[in-house]
């Protein structure tokens, strides 16, 4: 549609909104004077308008007097629901009143949500809301909020969540101080919390920066999720397909905020995972310009400039060395496209171009980012201010440069103190490091106090190579990774061919040939190579036709069903480039659901060996008692005693097991093997290939 089209189809519209609701057919009719594209595509605005109403962007509950708690919000404090006691009100939403709550019965706080009449008067609707808040419930992922319950006392409809420390993304961006680095990590947290969302069918449909709180310790949580399908969720109850078509209007108004409505929400029509990723760009845009990307005068003019308008670019480069930037602006241009096939058709698409741009970013100096930013232009007369992704007017621009050259001289002065600093501490940390870590001297070598120490250190070096967030663990921990190193290292020097009795050097002999074939497959899955290297290890140790006693077979050991249900005939399941990416694609699965820093990628090992439901059930166990529980298979490991004897006989050494071997295998000298670290094996044979020219 031309921009003259446009205006004249906003000018209709605003015609028509003047007027009262039963006059604007006719006003239509004689305006439009024959005109029926004119008359459609007013008449659909208006619809869409009246659905969303003045609700839109005001909470709905100031709207609805009649909520199902006391009016009088002081009063509330004090009282109590259930097992939940008020301690104060943070504040109202669309769906209600939210309030800190104390849960007496496991001394923990969360936040206290109550939903008001107008939500639960239709008797159909609270059905269909119960139902998909359990659902998505049942989520159980690091950067979603943890729904809690789902409960009605005294005809007070509520539901509990985990209560978050931090603040919300609106006002991080009211605080104008993100960087570009921060603007990417949260990006990535969100298109995460989706991934995983997505493949569990739920669909957020309110994506926006109120939704969006990031923890002091960095952690960003997507809040409210799921609740904005549950009202449109089709049906087979066809009584119940009836109410949802009677009750649309009010799902409009309860749930949409026309800003970072998608251009299909917008017009009231239906919906997938792709508006999500819509209303992601949106929020996107707005972290880098600290401005959205569609502003009206009215809600009317926002949803026009959405449906027609294209948003002002971002960057205007004065050369091309900052290939990141322009990356960065392609990849809010495709979450924008108003045409919706032509947007990312999933969440993993964007994630893994913004995991992309920050690996580019991490690549680049300082001095590079500095200058990108100073060549990166927004809006005419602003300029970037390196380090902070904020824009600046020309006027104070002469008078930061002075401040840059005291800032740059005390810069200098702060490096040489750092840097004779941290000689001092590194000749003090050798001094009181154990001698036979130092000294390069063999585990075997090493008094039971050294290897301790050199398990600690190792670990931390294997998890920093699994993920983001690796955790420094505890002595008990690092005790449970020896126990399953030492039997490892007394085959040392094994002559035995049996199964579980191989000497080392023959069981890490062998999957050096291996490694070459099943790298790419975990590469392209953006699965962390340690992974790939190691899983083998604990399951075959790097057998490709081993069968265990349960029938599970080949190198990754798959029962022949889930070989099957991964593209993988059971006659081919002794072959690596087969079964390879069958166990990346599996594992990929799991990490869209439990999530792949370095913690979540202990439960994603974990969920291997015993299932990724029996995980969320431990979990879930966990968060009865604690609310604030690490969220890792250590934490499991620390409570072993309250989960099953399964977990405790088994799955309890599992993880400790991969880390020794991968201890092992990323040390072999330490141990005695005449092998180079089984990482760097993938590097080394690309660096040989033979060309072809």
């Amino acid at each position: 549609m031309t921009p003259e089209r446009w205006q004249q189809v906003e000018e209709v519209l605003q015609a028509a909104l003047d007027r009262s609701p039963h006059e604007r057919a006719s006003f239509l009719n004689e305006a439009c004077s024959g005109d029926e594209a004119l008359q459609q595509e007013a008449s659909s605005l208006i619809d869409a308008y009246d659905e969303a109403g003045d609700f839109i962007e005001e909470p709905a509950i100031v709207h609805d007097a009649h909520v199902l708690i006391r009016n009088d919000q002081q009063n509330n404090v004090g009282r109590e629901i259930g097992p939940y006691q008020i301690v104060e009100r943070l504040g109202a939403g669309g769906m209600g009143e939210v309030y800190l709550a104390q849960d007496r019965r496991l001394d923990r706080q969360v936040a206290l949500k109550i939903l008001p009449a107008y939500f639960v008067s239709d008797e159909a609707r609270l059905r269909r809301f119960q139902r998909e808040a359990r659902a998505a419930s049942a989520l159980n992922h690091p950067n979603i909020l943890t729904i809690h319950e789902v409960g009605e006392v005294d005809q007070v409809h509520f539901i509990t969540t985990e209560f978050i420390d931090g603040q919300t993304l609106r006002e991080l961006i009211a605080q104008e101080n993100l960087s570009l680095v921060e603007v990417l990590e949260i990006a990535i947290q969100v298109a995460k919390a989706l991934t995983a969302a997505h493949a569990a069918g739920i669909v957020h449909r309110d994506i926006k920066p109120e939704n969006i709180m990031r923890r002091r310790g960095g952690l960003v949580k997507l809040l409210d999720f799921g609740i904005a399908k549950l009202l449109e969720q089709p049906s087979a109850d066809l009584s119940e397909t009836v109410a949802a078509a009677n009750t649309q209007t009010e799902t409009g108004v309860v749930l949409g905020t026309v800003g970072y409505m998608s251009p299909e929400q917008a017009r009231a029509l239906p919906v997938d995972e792709r508006t999500d990723i819509w209303s992601l760009g949106v929020v996107l845009y707005e972290m880098l310009a600290y401005g959205a990307p569609f502003v009206g005068a009215t809600r009317m003019d926002t949803m026009v400039a959405i449906l027609e308008r294209a948003p002002a670019p971002l960057f205007q480069f004065a050369n091309d060395a900052q290939p990141f930037l322009s990356e960065l602006q392609r990849v809010v241009s495709k979450a924008l496209r108003k045409e919706i096939d032509k947007r990312y058709q999933a969440a993993p698409e964007m994630l893994a171009d913004l995991k992309s741009i920050r690996q580019q970013l991490e690549q680049t100096s300082a001095q590079v980012l500095d200058d990108s930013m100073r060549s990166a232009r927004m809006r005419q007369g602003h300029e970037y201010v390196p380090g902070s992704f904020r824009y600046e007017t020309t006027k104070t621009r002469s008078y930061r440069y002075g401040l840059q050259v005291l800032s740059v001289g005390a810069l200098i002065a702060v490096m040489i103190v750092t840097a004779l600093l941290y000689r001092r501490s590194k000749l003090r940390a050798n001094a009181t490091m154990p001698a036979a870590i130092a000294s390069g001297k063999l585990y075997t070598q090493m008094n039971s106090v050294e290897q301790l120490a050199f398990v600690d250190e190792q670990e931390q070096r294997i998890s920093a190579m699994m993920g983001d967030r690796p955790m420094k663990l505890n002595d008990e921990a690092i005790r449970a990774i020896k126990t399953n190193l030492d039997p490892y290292v007394a085959r040392a020097d094994s002559t035995s061919a049996k199964a579980g009795q191989e000497s080392l050097s023959v069981i890490y002999g062998r999957a050096a040939p291996i490694i070459p074939l099943i790298a790419p497959s975990f590469s392209e899955r953006k699965i962390p190579l340690v992974v790939g290297i190691y899983l083998p290890m604990i399951e075959s140790e790097y057998k490709p036709c081993y069968e265990n006693s349960a029938g599970a077979k080949g190198l990754f050991q798959f029962m022949p069903q889930t070989a099957e249900q991964y593209g993988v005939a059971r006659g081919d399941m002794c072959d690596v480039e087969k079964m390879a990416p069958a166990a990346a694609h599996y594992l990929a699965d799991r990490m869209a659901e439990l999530g792949d820093d370095s913690q979540s990628m202990t439960l994603v090992l974990l969920s291997y060996n015993r299932g990724a439901e029996s995980v969320r059930d431990a979990l879930r166990l966990l968060r009865e008692t604690d609310s604030h529980y690490e969220r890792n298979f250590w934490t499991l490991f620390a409570n072993r005693d309250k989960l099953d004897d399964s977990f405790r006989n088994e799955s309890a050494y599992y993880i400790p097991s991969f880390f020794a071997v991968a201890i092992i295998g990323e040390n072999p000298q330490t141990f005695g093997l005449q092998t180079s670290p089984l990482s760097t094996i993938v590097s080394n044979s690309a660096s040989t290939k033979p060309s072809r020219n």
